[in-house]
């Protein structure tokens, strides 16, 4: 038996989960020019801790809004960083006894086994001090990018462990329509295609154009999931759902 992708299987995945809200259905039933459309945020991450640690700062609530290198999460770092100086001391004694072996070898006192050894010593050492001055630098969580706060999952002066959550955000200036149409206009549509969105919630409306059309038809409903980069979403927040008006063309 022929085995799909795994892309394949997840866009696969993709689009039951649209249709099984009911945007399927709403695509076969609409007028041949229009489809329903949920918006999303391109850029959207669930931060985690990757150490464990207690939290000291939490600038931001959920709902504000922040810019690249903002700090977001602040984690106790005293320990890390009196390791990474601890290892920083052992860093300069293995450089002296790099160097006096090579001064001791030159004086033909030993040999060059005994250089390779200090030598390697001094390169552990400088890999140790790299480990805990990156230990230490994971302590300040900072915004990839401009964005808003969705959720805050901890408190400040809790204690959190490795991999847990700690707040999820938003980058508010990129969002996409994931949009539901007939199978049948993918003899027309194509990436580059434009669209108007006419949102529910607010009323207005945003010029958009197809950015991507995901390779596999849903075989129940006959509808395929399709990508929609807009243009300006000042207006617009995740989980809005709108109308996606398109400009059919007359020799379809």
């Amino acid at each position: 038996m022929k085995r799909h992708p795994r892309w394949a299987r997840s866009l696969g995945a993709a689009a039951v989960a649209m249709c099984m809200s009911g945007l399927c259905a709403l695509a076969q039933a609409a007028p041949e020019n229009e489809a329903r459309a949920v918006i999303k945020a391109v850029d959207r991450v669930l931060l985690s801790s990757e150490l464990a640690a207690r939290v000291t700062s939490l600038p931001k609530r959920a709902g504000d809004a922040f810019r690249k290198g903002d700090l977001l999460v602040s984690l106790d770092c005293d320990l890390h960083r009196a390791q990474a100086a601890k290892v920083a001391a052992e860093l300069q004694g293995a450089r002296l006894k790099m160097e006096n072996a090579k001064q001791l070898q030159e004086l033909r006192s030993i040999g060059a086994l005994d250089v390779s050894v200090a030598e390697s010593d001094y390169a552990q050492t400088q890999a140790a001090l790299r480990i805990a001055q990156l230990n230490a630098g994971r302590c300040s969580i900072s915004a990839p990018w401009a964005g808003r706060v969705v959720a805050v999952h901890v408190k400040p002066y809790e204690n959190v462990r490795q991999q847990q959550e700690l707040i999820e955000i938003i980058n508010d200036s990129r969002f996409e329509a994931e949009v539901v149409v007939p199978a049948k206009w993918m003899r027309w549509l194509k990436p580059g295609t434009p669209l108007d969105l006419q949102v529910d919630e607010t009323g207005t409306s945003a010029k958009a154009k197809v950015a991507a059309i995901t390779p596999a038809i849903d075989a129940v409903s006959q509808t395929v999931v399709l990508r929609a980069a807009i243009a300006d979403g000042s207006q617009l927040i995740p989980g809005m759902s709108a109308t996606a008006v398109f400009n059919v063309p007359t020799n379809k």
